[in-house]
């Protein structure tokens, strides 16, 4: 059976060894660890101050060089960061502890690359001489200096012990060239690889991040709803009841005999325009964030959304009292969304609403009698509850055959600590 890795094949019979792939792979990892040494050495003393950014570029190139000497392929260490975060990717990257290992790695590649160079060096000076003495001595007797003092005679008939003593030194060559690229590769692997609990961070920390973001967007449509109730829908309110003064006024004029017909016609005019300003400010107001959602519950604002509803809306709704912010949020905008679909785009009679607790989540369905294949694809009303739910660590899921029904579930895990911040945040 083929071997997993370099080490496996250290383990096989030495002919199996020697007589495989794995010693010219192993001398070509070397020969690339002394060149990545060569360009290192002067790249970090150029650019000293950027090693970091180095260490990501050798990380990424040591992860993908390791995978020749058997190893598998090896994920990176680094948070995935999608194509709108790129403008934070180096205040990111400085500050994972990947990034500072990678480092670590460059440092080690720069000196292993030297000792990969050094050790290729004797290897190939070694074949040479071998190469000469056999040569020298084939062609007549010659006084060869090995080294220093140390002279060596060789001839036409002792000549030939250079054959397996070069032998046997590339035998020993191919081993130590398979356990310095395995040592080497190993290393590695440990500096550029991710770190489990680093993933497993990472993860909670997007996770937290994502949820944080949406309670922060949360708390500002309701700031927004509070602002434009207390604010511009009591100016509206006033302008109404200084608008029913002067028809008071000029009911009065009437009966003093005054013309007030056009003054007429143009405040009814007026209060028209205040009156339809008032509704689509209202209608604006509930879209952002009903403010009953947040005085009274889901239940409530669902009983206040079945009221003006263009489809009949039939609750089934147990008691559970209140819940985190944020779980009533999606509940309630799954509600809508599905209420906006079915008058769009289905021609279903009757949507039914199905919401209770389940364990520590909070279970919600919507079904509708319509003709079905609903996409979610088709638009970002059902990706946006999807990424709300796995938002808020639940689920979303839509069934929605040809020919109907259509079903929209929500599960949403209901934690002690995000109705705190819920709560804090409504504050």
């Amino acid at each position: 059976m083929r071997p997993a890795t370099v080490w496996h094949a250290l383990m096989r019979p030495p002919w199996r060894f020697l007589l495989g792939r794995w010693p010219w792979l192993t001398l070509v990892y070397l020969l690339a660890s002394a060149v990545v040494g060569l360009v290192l050495l002067p790249v970090t003393i150029v650019t000293l101050l950027l090693l970091p950014l180095w260490g990501i570029v050798i990380g990424a190139l040591e992860r993908r060089r390791t995978r020749l000497l058997g190893f598998p392929h090896q994920p990176s260490g680094h948070v995935p960061l999608a194509r709108e975060q790129r403008h934070i990717w180096l205040a990111v990257r400085m500050n994972e502890r990947a990034t500072w290992r990678e480092t670590a790695a460059l440092l080690l590649d720069l000196v292993l690359g030297w000792i990969a160079l050094a050790v290729v060096f004797v290897q190939g000076l070694c074949l040479v001489v071998f190469v000469f003495v056999g040569v020298s001595g084939s062609r007549g007797p010659t006084r060869i200096n090995l080294f220093s003092d140390v002279w060596i005679i060789v001839g036409p008939d002792d000549w030939w012990p250079v054959i397996p003593i070069a032998l046997l030194a590339v035998c020993s060559f191919a081993y130590v060239n398979a356990v310095l690229a395995a040592g080497q590769a190993s290393l590695l692997r440990v500096l550029c690889g991710p770190r489990r609990r680093e993933l497993a961070r990472n993860v909670e920390r997007l996770v937290q991040s994502r949820a944080a973001l949406v309670a922060a967007f949360e708390a500002e449509r309701r700031r927004i709803e509070r602002d434009l109730h207390d604010g511009v829908q009591q100016e509206l309110v006033t302008l109404a009841a200084r608008l029913g003064m002067v028809s008071l006024e000029l009911d009065d004029l009437t009966t003093h005999g005054a013309d007030t017909a056009a003054a007429r016609v143009a405040l009814d005019a007026a209060q028209g325009q205040a009156e339809h300003a008032m509704a689509t400010l209202r209608n604006t107001v509930r879209g952002i964030h009903p403010a009953v959602l947040t005085d009274q519950g889901l239940r409530a604002a669902l009983d206040e959304l079945a009221d003006r509803t263009p489809v009949p809306l039939s609750l089934d709704v147990a008691e559970f009292g209140r819940l985190p912010a944020s779980v009533e949020t999606a509940a309630y905008y799954l509600v809508t969304e599905a209420m906006s679909n079915t008058a769009k785009h289905s021609a279903a009679t009757r949507l039914t609403v199905r919401a209770a607790l389940e364990g520590d989540a909070l279970s919600v369905s919507v079904t509708d009698d319509g003709h079905g294949r609903a996409d979610e694809d088709a638009g970002t009303g059902l990706r946006g509850l999807r990424e709300r739910a796995e938002t808020l660590g639940g689920r979303f899921t839509l069934v929605s055959p040809a020919g109907g029904p259509t079903t929209l579930h929500m599960t949403l895990p209901i934690l002690r600590d995000r109705a705190e911040r819920d709560a804090s945040a409504a504050r």
